[in-house]
């Protein structure tokens, strides 16, 4: 039976949605080259680096889907341990991305914005872009593992791990911004991540982790829900007049 259910198991690794993904990093990375031509500054090139991060999650994803395909047994227990792991420390670097609003409102040039000039409303959509571009590349990341670890574990055990990751990702985003830990600390700087960690558990965090993990599982629950939708009517009411 668990065979059968495996052969069944046969996810799309990549779909309309990535490509979307991907045609929307090229437009954030054109803004950020347009605006530096314009200003002839490259203030927010550190958004270019925080979306490739922001992609290593849904990488990560992906190659689990297709060890799925491609492997059995032990091979492919040990194969999404590993791949789990990895996912679930790169993960926060998707919504993460939201909080690089924080640059755009303490920096001390917002102040000089003509209000009713293009600059304002230009960077706003460009920031709202990287983070919109972050929060979907989560997403999908996520449902990646969601897939799987329902069908192997049961539906009930695919949402408890949505619901547990989506606020471990909300400590990991405060982890990040706040503490200014990385995910490859994990492999570098192994104290200096536990020292981190320790550092993070307290009030404060624990504020910021609900709001993150909060907007996480919104963000998930709402676009899961809309994108397996169906729609209401049947065929035989097609052409039907009033």
């Amino acid at each position: 039976m668990g065979k059968s259910r495996k052969a069944r198991f046969a996810p799309d690794i990549v779909e309309p949605l990535f490509y979307v993904l991907a045609a929307t990093s090229v437009l954030c990375a054109a803004l950020i080259a347009i605006r530096a031509l314009r200003m002839e500054d490259v203030q927010y090139r550190f958004l270019l680096w925080n979306l490739f991060l922001a992609w290593l999650p849904l990488i990560v994803s992906m190659a689990a889907l297709t060890l799925v395909r491609v492997a059995r047994g032990a091979v492919l227990g040990t194969g999404l341990a590993v791949l789990g792991v990895a996912w679930l420390l790169l993960y926060p670097n998707a919504p993460y991305l939201t909080t690089d609003f924080v640059h755009l409102i303490l920096d001390t040039f917002y102040n000089r914005y003509d209000k009713d000039g293009l600059l304002l409303w230009y960077d706003l959509i460009m920031f709202f872009l990287f983070s919109w571009c972050g929060l979907l590349l989560g997403y999908l990341s996520m449902r990646h593992f969601h897939e799987i670890v329902s069908h192997y574990l049961g539906l009930m055990a695919g949402w408890a791990f949505i619901l547990t990751v989506s606020f471990l990702g909300g400590f990991g985003v405060y982890l990040g911004r706040v503490v200014r830990l990385n995910s490859w600390d994990v492999l570098f700087s192994p104290f200096r991540l536990i020292e981190g960690v320790l550092e993070g558990i307290n009030a404060q965090a624990a504020g910021f982790t609900l709001l993150f993990g909060s907007l996480i599982l919104i963000v998930y629950v709402s676009l899961f829900l809309g994108w397996n939708r169906r729609p209401s009517f049947s065929s035989a009411t097609i052409g039907e007049g009033p």
